[in-house]
């Protein structure tokens, strides 16, 4: 089988391919073979009808057939023997049978790129020394603490800073209702019983300033000039008129740190021993941003010492994935979907260059996998569905079907090697622990 190949831009190889009449002719005998084993034609019992009958009834379907088993079988052989890192086969054209019956076509392969991998042992990882000290815990009380408070409605005194009120709201600019003029701006517009923790920089500067005093039940009314900074662009320099009731006031009260409130926290311990329990949840947090970072690190100095090209529609589809996730995470935050419209060309550039830095990380590590023949065992694969299955509550049967019709056994095979990989990597690197940067 004679094969040329011509590399082009962005991964992309074409393989023109001449198979032998000889190849041809010994798959087309098969193929009819086959037919005629199983064909049923009047006046003959199944399979002892002539070949030439069954040649002459099954024309179409057998030239058909010998097409695609040809090209299918001969596409792999191609890549095989001349070693492409075939990704996919994106097209097959040009497709001829000469009359001496030898088979002509041109195939495009979309292969993965071409690059020297670098010295990936002995990389040099830097870690800050981690300790929890006691102002980590201190502050994890709180968060419990905070977690726990109460709000209380204050009844002698107007608003202060630091109080939380609970207003109804209606902000317009030049008359017009302000999402009325700016879509994107809809939490600006109007808002009935919302909370409002008073500070200086909340909803918009200066905003809380102009209710400090005022008391339950009194209405406001003030203008606010939009900040240069502010993320909705429409708006920065504009004055809104806002309109302004205070509903109620409240207080916010934690409880006391102590035993009786540790208690709460967990039956039958004292906040020592809660402490104690918290110390070892902030070590096994630590523990795992670590790792994540050796991680981080790795990846961050192979991807500074590899310069290739990606294949294009690799790098489109995984951009609108990475964007399609971001936008899913915004909208579960309650981000509205007006806001993320306005972001949308930053957000996708940014899954732009990260579907770019994942997709050529993930070649690196798999070259890396071959050169030190790091690969998934049965065992390891299976241990993973089953994981997912546990994780998804489904069936492992049912999960295995899903997967095999979204088509995506390879990747998760793939995420189980770049692991593996990774892990290596980190266990053959140099490790060293640094002072925490002065903050």
């Amino acid at each position: 089988m004679n094969v040329q190949l011509e590399n082009l831009p962005n991964c992309i190889t074409t393989m023109r391919v001449e198979v032998p009449s000889d190849k041809v002719s010994k798959t087309r005998d098969t193929i009819v073979a086959e037919y005629a084993k199983h064909a049923k034609l009047p006046g003959f019992r199944p399979g002892k009808a002539p070949r030439a009958v069954v040649e002459a009834k099954f024309k179409n379907e057998i030239k058909e057939e010998l097409q695609t088993r040809l090209l299918s079988d001969t596409c792999r052989e191609a890549i095989s023997a001349n070693k492409v890192r075939a990704l996919h086969i994106s097209n097959v054209e040009e497709v001829e049978f000469a009359a001496d019956q030898t088979l002509t076509y041109t195939a495009t392969v979309v292969t993965a790129p071409e690059f020297e991998l670098p010295e990936y042992k002995g990389l040099k990882i830097e870690l800050p020394a981690e300790e929890i000290t006691e102002a980590d815990l201190d502050e994890a009380v709180e968060r419990l603490r905070d977690q726990a408070a109460d709000f209380v409605d204050v009844t002698d005194r107007p608003l202060a800073m630091d109080d939380f009120a609970v207003v109804t709201y209606t902000g317009t600019i030049d008359g017009k209702p302000v999402d009325e003029v700016v879509p994107a701006a809809k939490m600006l517009g109007s808002h009935t019983d919302f909370w409002l923790k008073l500070t200086a920089e909340t909803f918009l500067p200066g905003f809380s300033d102009q209710l400090v005093g005022a008391s339950t039940g009194e209405t406001r009314e003030f203008d606010i000039v939009v900040p240069a900074e502010f993320p909705i662009s429409e708006l920065t320099g504009k004055t809104i008129h806002y309109s302004v009731t205070v509903n109620s006031i409240k207080s916010k009260q934690m409880p006391e740190a102590n035993d009786e409130f540790a208690a709460n926290i967990i039956p039958g311990k004292t906040l020592a021993e809660v402490r104690a329990i918290i110390r070892g949840e902030l070590a096994r947090q630590k523990q795992v941003e670590q790792e994540n970072e050796k991680r981080n690190q790795v990846m961050k100095q192979l991807l500074s010492k590899v310069e290739c090209e990606l294949p294009e529609a690799l790098v489109r589809n995984e951009s609108a994935r990475l964007l399609d996730e971001v936008i899913r995470e915004n909208q579960g935050r309650g981000v509205p979907d007006e806001v993320i419209e306005t972001g949308k060309q930053e957000l996708q550039t940014t899954a732009a260059a990260n579907a770019r830095d994942r997709i050529k990380g993930t070649f690196v590590l798999v070259r890396i996998a071959e050169a030190e023949k790091i690969s998934v065992t049965r065992e390891e694969f299976q241990q993973r569905l089953q994981m997912m299955a546990m994780r998804y509550q489904m069936p492992l049967e049912k999960l295995q079907k899903e997967l095999v019709k979204r088509e995506a056994l390879e990747s998760i095979n793939e995420e189980i090697l770049t692991g593996k990989v990774l892990d290596f990597l980190i266990a053959n690197a140099s490790v060293e622990t640094v002072a925490p940067a002065a903050s």
